[in-house]
């Protein structure tokens, strides 16, 4: 787990050796192969994970076809945060679109970090900061941008995203079809 470490201290996370060993040993190693479905709509979400290796993505299905709401990828958390927060079934499915390798603190595990260590609530309210500023970016974007607005941006963001990711998925991302991703992508070609 070292590399979580530097990612926390990277982000000026003031940790001790007796914090981090209070954090690090509720967390436990999973691997996912790519497809695996870490999470199905209507469970509950027991872990927050963070990303190691590999990418995700999190949907839902209506009328029949899948539309994606957040990618995941490496050094990032994975969660569907908002059954994990409510203990309440999931309303999204989260899958594995790369063989994955990530790190998981169970809901209550989580809890006995924030009740004894003051760093453990500062890492809880950086990663809350976080999902919050991607929501609310992408609800901006939404509201503000053309389609190929939106593209633009994503290719500027987030280039290897169309190496890593089927471009029926991003186009449900952006919130359009995949016929209008790809007229959107001849015409800026």
């Amino acid at each position: 787990m070292e590399f979580m470490k530097q990612f926390l201290l990277s982000k000026n996370i003031p940790l001790t050796d007796e914090n981090w060993e209070i954090y690090s040993s509720k967390n436990v190693r999973k691997e996912y192969k790519k497809k695996d479905l870490i999470l199905k709509e209507g469970e509950v979400e027991n872990y927050l994970s963070f990303v190691e290796e590999g990418t995700a993505r999190l949907f839902f299905i209506k009328q029949n076809k899948e539309l994606t709401t957040r990618f995941v990828f490496k050094h990032q958390y994975l969660t569907s945060y908002d059954s994990f927060l409510q203990r309440s079934p999931s309303r999204c499915t989260v899958e594995a679109l790369t063989d994955m390798v990530v790190w998981q603190i169970h809901y209550d595990d989580l809890q006995e970090v924030y009740r004894t260590s003051p760093v453990g609530n500062l890492i809880g309210r950086l990663t809350v900061e976080n999902i919050y500023l991607a929501k609310l970016n992408k609800e901006y974007s939404y509201l503000s941008e053309s389609a190929e607005e939106r593209y633009l941006k994503l290719m500027k963001e987030q280039p290897d995203l169309f190496q890593l990711i089927p471009l029926k998925h991003i186009a449900t991302f952006m919130g359009i079809t995949p016929q209008a991703l790809s007229r959107i992508r001849r015409r800026i070609s």
